[in-house]
């Protein structure tokens, strides 16, 4: 009764840390799909071939065991037995990495790994006992290895160098000690060392030491990751601000300050470019040139800031006279410009005549109070199926506006190559 008493006590304690281990191999298999970092991955493999190594060694694969499967279970044994060593090589040699160990040291983390297969291949050929040797003499040889690599590390991380190599010194003098320990056949009869080394110690309080290392690691990456997304967002801010700025210094430079039409270097850019499909397809266009009568005297009579305001207002009674696909811009101190497209002839004498009667009938209000009213004199010039510039265009069409003035202004004059008063409606 005493003896079931211990065997059940015993079942109870293995299970209990082959239940942690197993939820340990859980973390780390969902925190390596959360974070995708290598180094979690492999650490997830280490703590999976622990884990079953330990299921193993206490006796649970026996059950699979059968007639035609004697040998299954010390088969399965054997492999994660030969694969604690190669896991354990991969996952500290990724935990290394960032800490920029001697190349050379580097090189043996990346040649140990191969005697792996090596031993695996001896144990299917049946050395099994060099296998297993060997094995745990690799074993012993990177418990030494993982030591002298920390003691070499150049550059510091997460976490700190000197908790590394007191981490790595801890397992070498634990596992000393169990090794030590095995070779005592009074300890060895008292105690499963195999079971204990394999459940309590390597598997599941190195193996949470591991995690702490990589949970560390982790809120180290996800900080770098929070402030890079903040540097990125930060950049992309500025570039939006720049592109913003850019954008608004192009129609800046573009546009009439006061009354935020095309300045004249616009106007002439894009009238050309409408000027030379009109002559391409041989379409109607018609050039106004349109200009404040008596601006001076405004100026001189009710001030600068009222000039200001007419200027406004007639600009604005202009855009509104026109169609949006007609191209008005401001190209001297009181003067304007349109081109009215796809329109000549009679309907572009009759859109001149629209915006003249209309800026006479618009007036502001100047600081004192008083109604200013202005008039316009209009050039009309069209290019009738001609092949010409527009400086050309505009030079007929300013023709046709000093007519206007000759004639006593607030009318519109056309010029058809030749300068020709239109009977004023």
């Amino acid at each position: 009764a005493e003896a079931d008493r211990l065997d059940h006590k015993r079942d109870l304690v293995e299970v209990f840390f082959v239940t942690s281990m197993m939820l340990l191999l859980l973390w780390a298999v969902h925190s390596f799909l959360l974070a995708r970092q290598p180094v979690v991955g492999l650490f997830a493999l280490h703590q999976a071939a622990y884990t079953l190594f330990g299921i193993a060694a206490t006796g649970y694969l026996a059950p699979l065991t059968t007639t035609r499967t004697p040998y299954l279970a010390d088969w399965l044994n054997a492999f994660l037995y030969l694969a604690i060593s190669f896991t354990s090589l991969l996952f500290c040699r990724q935990i290394f990495k960032p800490y920029r160990p001697p190349p050379l040291l580097m090189r043996g983390l990346t040649l140990l790994p191969f005697t792996f297969p090596i031993l695996l291949a001896a144990y299917v050929l049946g050395y099994n006992a060099f296998a297993i040797t060997g094995n745990a003499i690799v074993i012993r040889i990177t418990s030494i290895y993982f030591v002298v690599v920390a003691f070499s590390l150049r550059k510091e991380s997460t976490p700190k160098r000197r908790l590394l190599q007191i981490f790595f010194v801890s397992i070498f003098i634990i596992n000393a000690v169990f090794w030590l320990a095995k070779g005592s056949d009074w300890i060895a009869t008292k105690v499963n060392l195999t079971a204990v080394q394999t459940l309590v110690i390597d598997g599941l309080v190195i193996g949470a030491l591991f995690a702490m290392i990589l949970h560390s690691r982790a809120r180290l990456a996800l900080r770098e990751a929070h402030v890079a997304a903040l540097d990125l967002a930060m950049v992309q801010k500025r570039f939006e601000i720049e592109q913003e700025l850019k954008k608004q210094y192009k129609v800046e430079a573009h546009t009439d300050y006061l009354t935020e039409l095309c300045n004249r270097r616009r106007f002439v850019d894009l009238a050309e470019r409408e000027l030379t499909r009109a002559i391409r397809f041989q379409r109607p266009v018609a050039l106004l040139v349109i200009d404040i009568d008596h601006f001076k005297a405004t100026n001189d009579t009710w001030g600068h800031s009222t000039g200001d305001l007419v200027l406004k207002r007639v600009s604005s009674v202009i855009r509104h006279g026109l169609r949006d696909e007609d191209i008005l811009g401001r190209i001297g101190g009181e003067e304007f410009a349109a081109l009215i497209v796809e329109t000549g002839g009679d309907e572009a004498f009759e859109v001149a005549q629209r915006v003249c009667t209309t800026v006479a009938d618009a007036c502001v209000s100047s600081q004192g109070g008083d109604q200013v009213c202005v008039s316009v004199s209009i050039g009309l010039a069209e290019l009738n199926g001609r092949s010409i510039d527009i400086d050309t265009l505009l030079r007929e069409a300013d023709e046709a506006m000093y007519g206007a003035k000759r004639a006593g202004r607030n009318r519109v004059f056309v010029n058809k190559g030749v300068a020709t008063e239109q009977p004023r409606w």
